[in-house]
């Protein structure tokens, strides 16, 4: 579905470049087999995204980029509607749109789609979203190849490398632009994504934001990202995903002396009462108390959802 997404856009010629990070089922065979030249394939060691992202401009010849994931999926205008606001707007570097979520397992949707919006201040709204998120995805995007080449290469070393790009092309100074509209693409809910994997988003996103504050000197940018990783840091702590007491303690430290403004002495204590008091944790997850939690959240200071 992906590849053929990208074959019939109604913007014609378009380059397909399928990048295969080891396939362990039929790809390498079936890709080539049922779409033969109509596609340049790249078989690489596993590099995650942000290895394909990378091998995948390297290998492309056009001057717009499109990166899309294997489990998701192009709207057949995406290319064309977006190319029309670059037309348009001949400084834009990177144009964004609306991205739709679907899923083809069972259970219930759990998710709320974000409308994306033009924005005045794209690098606070990264850091410091009004809604939790911005909406803004490489799916929902289109790059222009200098924008691409000013930012530089994909981390391959994080685990949220999409913020680490948008936080890294707000700052190199890239332009970007709205598509309003139709959504420009649709992204897959399943179980072995990696969003899925809440532990592993929240160390990514902490190291995403350790990262920015080696770059982003300026304010009120430097104290908006010292402020939300203070409070990842101390959630991080008093939730204890996939962390035992002694690491939890650490990490709690760890948010005090990132920020012992946004965390004060107060919301460490209560956060070490959290941590070490039998049924701490229970108390910092369970839903049902979801108003001794709010409580706490503001007696410490927190009113934001980490992510």
């Amino acid at each position: 579905m992906t590849i053929e997404s990208a074959l019939h856009q109604s913007h014609q010629p378009t380059e397909v470049i399928v990048v295969d990070n080891s396939s362990t089922d039929e790809t390498a065979s079936e890709v080539q087999k049922r779409f033969g030249d109509r596609i340049r394939y790249i078989p690489q060691p596993n590099k995650e995204n942000a290895g394909a992202y990378n091998a995948g401009f390297a290998a492309a010849k056009g001057e717009y980029i499109q990166f899309v994931d294997g489990d998701d999926v192009l709207a057949p205008n995406k290319i064309a509607k977006q190319l029309n606001v670059f037309q348009t707007k001949p400084d834009a570097d990177i144009v964004y749109g609306d991205v739709r979520q679907f899923q083809t397992g069972e259970g219930p949707a759990t998710w709320d789609d974000i409308m994306t919006h033009p924005e005045d201040d794209i690098l606070k709204e990264f850091i410091a979203p009004q809604a939790g998120w911005t909406g803004i995805g490489t799916l929902g995007a289109l790059f222009r190849r200098r924008a691409l080449e000013k930012v530089g290469p994909w981390d391959e070393d994080l685990y949220i490398e999409d913020l680490d790009y948008w936080l890294r092309a707000a700052i190199a100074g890239c332009r970007f632009e709205h598509c309003p509209g139709s959504p420009m693409g649709f992204m897959r809910r399943h179980a072995r994504q990696k969003t899925a994997n809440h532990s592993a988003m929240n160390r990514g996103f902490d190291a995403v934001l350790e990262k920015a504050l080696a770059y982003v000197s300026y304010e009120p940018y430097r104290s908006l990202i010292v402020a939300r990783l203070a409070e990842l840091r101390y959630r991080m702590a008093i939730v204890r995903e996939s962390m035992d007491a002694a690491s939890a303690l650490a990490k709690l430290r760890q948010a005090r002396v990132t920020s012992p403004q946004r965390v004060s002495a107060l919301a460490y204590a209560l956060g070490w009462v959290a941590i070490t008091i039998p049924g701490g944790q229970f108390l910092a997850r369970s839903q049902t108390l979801g108003t001794l939690r709010r409580f706490l959240s503001l007696v410490s200071g927190f009113h934001r959802s980490a992510h």
